[in-house]
């Protein structure tokens, strides 16, 4: 197998170890592939010095995390890989993950470990929260004492995701309208759209060093609106009137709830409107492109 381990960094010079140090002790060799979005804490530095094995890409500017993988991502198809694994800059696995992983790919899934916290504690809070609670057969079955080797779940957070090739040309990469947050939930709508499935692993654990459900909470505010709006008019599993409800709704959920509890600002609010119809046409543009089985945004 030739897998490509793609991470995109940003300031992550305090995982570097923890995440690239993983890898070189994984059972399953991979490709790391490094694109770094203007990182300026020396970890561009540190990897040269620590991880020469890792092949690095420096960007111009922060493209966001989206962006960042599509760059790893066609890299890795144009080299030749049969499997993309994207992992977060700061998440690292066990050594037997990818082996396991793999063991239990049919290789038209999109496959996931088990999401833990950082020291491997507990569950990761989104992964509890957003995945786990939903697939329902994986319940029964540790509540029973008996594991079956791999379950059909629902969405999982793009921090430790093992791609099979024919997904990727069939899917393609992330939308670029999404810079940071939301990509993940983007893609996983189309993978329902196109009926592709996604595979659970009990027994493979990547660890997730973030506090809370989401990494960084300010960033997630910020940018709660416009995600929301943008995830909704881009779900080409909806029609065109249940987007505009969903919208009408996140539009009301955040005036009268999010302004005047302060967990969204003002200034961001007016902010998301314009850019919403600033991209209004690429919105439109992408619900007609994602419904093509094609590769796209790569």
């Amino acid at each position: 197998m030739n897998i490509f381990t793609i991470i995109v960094t940003y300031n992550g010079k305090k995982w570097v170890d923890f995440c690239l140090g993983s890898l070189r002790k994984s059972t399953i060799k991979t490709i790391s592939l490094v694109i770094d979005n203007c990182s300026t804490d020396g970890t561009l530095d540190y990897i040269r010095e620590h991880y020469p094995e890792a092949v690095l890409f420096t960007q111009e500017k922060n493209h966001g995390f989206g962006q960042a993988n599509n760059v790893g991502i066609r890299y890795a198809l144009a080299h030749g890989a049969d499997y993309c694994l994207l992992l977060n800059q700061d998440a690292a696995i066990s050594a037997d993950a990818i082996e396991l992983m793999l063991a239990q790919s049919d290789g038209e899934s999109l496959v996931s470990p088990i999401h833990m916290n950082g020291d491997g504690t507990r569950l990761d809070n989104n992964f509890r929260d957003a995945t786990l609670s939903r697939c329902k057969p994986l319940l029964n079955d540790a509540f029973a004492g008996t594991w079956k080797p791999v379950y059909e779940c629902g969405e999982v957070c793009a921090a430790c995701w093992l791609l099979p090739r024919k997904v990727i040309e069939k899917i393609g990469g992330f939308n670029p309208l999404f810079f940071h947050y939301s990509e993940d939930n983007n893609y996983y709508q189309r993978l329902v759209y196109h009926h592709i499935k996604v595979l659970l692993v009990p027994q493979a654990r990547m660890y997730h060093d973030r506090v809370g459900l989401y990494g960084n909470k300010r960033v997630w505010n910020q940018q709660w609106l416009h995600n929301v709006i943008t995830l909704t008019c881009t779900n080409i599993n909806l029609t065109a009137e249940q987007c505009m409800n969903d919208m009408l709704h996140a539009l009301w959920t955040c005036y009268a709830y999010r302004l005047p509890q302060k967990q969204y600002q003002v200034g961001s609010f007016f902010m998301a409107i314009c850019r919403l119809i600033r991209y209004g046409k690429q919105i439109k543009n992408s619900r007609t492109k994602e419904k093509r089985i094609q590769s796209n945004w790569l």
